[in-house]
């Protein structure tokens, strides 16, 4: 086999590779949460409520294999086959020739973009199998298609090569419409395509049949839709299609499997107007080459790649499993990755800046600039606070660290509600609000693993033993929870092993005040404030005086500041204030010329004097172009917090 050959050969297969060596080790934190919001329970009624609706086998079997995300690599390249499989499957089910078998693999394409494009949108999905799904429903879309192409090439009989095509395009809708919806319907009317564009039987009998497959594809949903009670009748043509609970997002998501459907319908026509005359171009490394690598480029724009939305995932990932030095490691990691370019960023702008003409060109390269620099989200900010915290650590470092609130890089902004709110308010003592948003989040997106995990730690907080084994019961199902679910009926029995385990042992100490559920406005930071603004709890302990303090500095608000600092001391025992502690109470004390009289540092009056000096000779023109340069000498200081991270916007 001449080189030519083999690099045709096996190019898919090296590209294949390459795509599931960069979701096993560059996505892990994506997989990880897809699965996360996904469930698959071996039982029974589970089974019979996820066939209920038209596509529920292959929700089904979709939420099967999602489970097998929970090991990245494993999951990835189970889907990784599956896509090889669609490639091979489509070259034989439509026929296409050898030295166009690059065209077999645009169904492929379209699914890898589906599931690498969502990015925030994973936290609206509804049912979370739309990462299997539509690729296996794709698959069963070519069934029909090789049915019809083998009984056209084994049956000469004019009458025989016209009943058997008729009776599968009829047949596979009515029986595979409610296991495979939408997927069902598409191959139906593939199959009549082919049909029509094959040499027999007749004319008129091949229109016959697409007319049947046609009329299938109308006809059967509506017949079904009265035997569905939770199918609206709108509905019935996208059965099997990804759900989300935004609108805005609907179309943008279902559109490569609309291009994917729409492709298995145009291909037969195109396949027999290709010349079927060989050519030595099938073995031309650049006749394959070109359109792998246009196939490579779209991929790569499409792939939703946003630094922030990769953080965030891991460092929930860590609060997940109570690894608290971890979440804080993500997120200084994160920083570090971005000092090298945020350096170039800035030397650029300057240069820029020393040739602009006037104030209004300055500030529209400041403007433009101003994306290029790295700034957290609030969400990755609120999970290094809470790990911060966890390890006693928060009133020390916090305030050290990068700040900020970039918005999401994201078609609609996702509420930190429904992306992390469980997480904090369970961190944070709110138990009830902790299962209000489990709540919300059963109603919108349905049932999932993190769900059900975070159910459990909310009754195994609360003493709520019948729901806790409850959900201990469902997780019992699972194929990877089943430990976690053993351990945790564990504490249930012996609540004394609470305050030695994560992430209770943390949790305990904030169950100092008198819960009950309220408003949040879809808002968990700023009800998160709020909440340790509020008056002092009789039996607050030290751990919940400090986590007020954290909000009282965050909230920049000078007479909450001082009332916090005096419930600190008083129940925190420590030899010195930490530094940005001191840093604050000496910046507030200057700014209102009274405040408690403190033992200041001799490095923290310093750094407040350099402060002051370094305003006075580089005066502030706008804090987006002074921010950068700033933070370089001040950004680990809380005067920079004070004067720069302002007017932030939570979500």
């Amino acid at each position: 086999m001449s080189i030519n050959k083999k690099v045709t050969k096996y190019l898919p297969l090296m590209l294949a590779a390459l795509l599931w060596a960069v979701l096993a080790f560059h996505e892990t934190s994506y997989l990880r949460k897809i699965e996360d919001l996904s469930l698959f329970l071996f039982d029974r009624l589970f089974v019979i409520e996820t066939l209920r609706v038209p596509g529920g086998l292959l929700g089904l079997a979709g939420s099967f294999l999602t489970q097998f995300l929970h090991l990245p690599w494993l999951g990835s390249l189970i889907w990784v086959l599956l896509l090889i499989a669609s490639a091979a499957l489509t070259s034989k089910a439509f026929k296409i020739p050898e030295r166009f078998r690059f065209l077999s693999f645009i169904p492929a394409i379209l699914l890898i973009i589906s599931n690498t494009s969502l990015g925030y949108g994973i936290f609206i999905m509804r049912v979370q199998d739309h990462f299997f799904s539509p690729t296996l429903g794709y698959l069963l879309s070519l069934v029909p298609v090789i049915a019809v192409r083998k009984e056209l090439s084994c049956n000469h009989q004019a009458s025989a090569g016209f009943i058997m095509p008729l009776a599968t395009v009829v047949l596979w809708a009515a029986i595979m419409y409610p296991f495979a919806g939408i997927w069902a319907l598409a191959g139906t009317l593939a199959a009549g395509v082919c049909v029509l564009t094959s040499s027999q039987p007749g004319r008129g009998k091949r229109i016959a049949v697409l007319s049947a497959s046609a009329a299938s594809f109308i006809i059967i949903p509506i017949l079904y839709y009265n035997l569905y009670t939770s199918l609206r009748l709108a509905d019935a043509w996208t059965a099997g299609l990804p759900e989300i609970s935004d609108d805005n997002w609907m179309s943008a998501v279902r559109a490569p499997y609309y291009l994917a459907i729409v492709f298995s319908i145009v291909i037969p026509i195109i396949v027999p107007k290709l010349t079927k005359k060989d050519s030595d171009l099938k073995d031309s490394i650049l006749w394959h080459a070109i359109p792998a690598a246009v196939y490579v480029l779209f991929v790569w724009i499409f792939w939703f790649n946003d630094s922030n939305f990769r953080t965030e995932l891991s460092m929930s990932i860590a609060v997940d499993n109570a690894e608290w030095q971890q979440t804080v490691n993500l997120f200084t990691d994160a920083t570090k990755k971005h000092a090298r370019s945020d350096a170039r960023a800035y030397k650029s702008r300057t240069a820029k800046i020393d040739k602009a003409g006037g104030n209004d060109q300055i500030s529209d390269i400041v403007e433009r600039y101003q994306n290029r620099f790295f700034e957290p989200t609030r969400t990755m900010v609120m999970y290094r606070d809470l790990a911060l915290l966890k390890l006693d650590k928060a009133l020390n470092l916090s305030f050290t660290m990068k700040d900020g609130g970039r918005q999401q890089k994201s078609r609609t902004q996702i509420t930190m509600a429904y992306q992390s709110g469980k997480q904090f308010y369970l961190n944070y003592g709110l138990e009830n609000m902790c299962y209000r948003w489990c709540m919300e989040d059963i109603i919108e997106h349905g049932w999932s693993y993190g769900t059900h995990k975070y159910m459990t730690m909310y009754a195994v907080v609360t003493g709520e033993k019948e729901l806790a084994l409850k959900h201990i019961g469902k997780l019992s199902k699972t194929l990877f929870y089943r430990k976690w679910a053993k351990s945790q009926e564990k504490l249930l029995s012996d609540r004394s092993l609470l305050a030695q385990t994560e992430p209770y042992k943390g949790i305990l100490p904030m169950l100092c005040f008198d819960d009950h559920m309220s408003n949040d406005m879809a808002k968990p930071e700023l009800f998160v404030m709020n909440h340790f603004a509020k008056a002092q709890p009789d039996n607050a302990t030290a751990e919940y005086d400090r986590a007020a303090l954290l909000f009282a500095m965050r909230s920049q608000d000078i007479s909450k500041f001082w009332e916090r600092l005096y419930y600190y001391i008083n129940s925190n025992k420590i030899n010195k204030l930490p530094i940005p502690v001191q840093e604050a109470a000496l910046l507030y004390s200057s700014l209102e010329k009274d405040g408690m009289e403190l033992p200041y540092d001799k490095s923290v009056t310093d750094g407040y004097n350099n402060f002051n000096k370094y305003v006075s000779s580089h005066p502030i023109r706008s804090m987006e172009e002074s921010m950068y340069p700033y933070s370089l000498k001040f950004g680990k200081t809380f005067q920079y917090y004070y004067y720069f991270i302002r007017n932030l916007k939570t979500y």
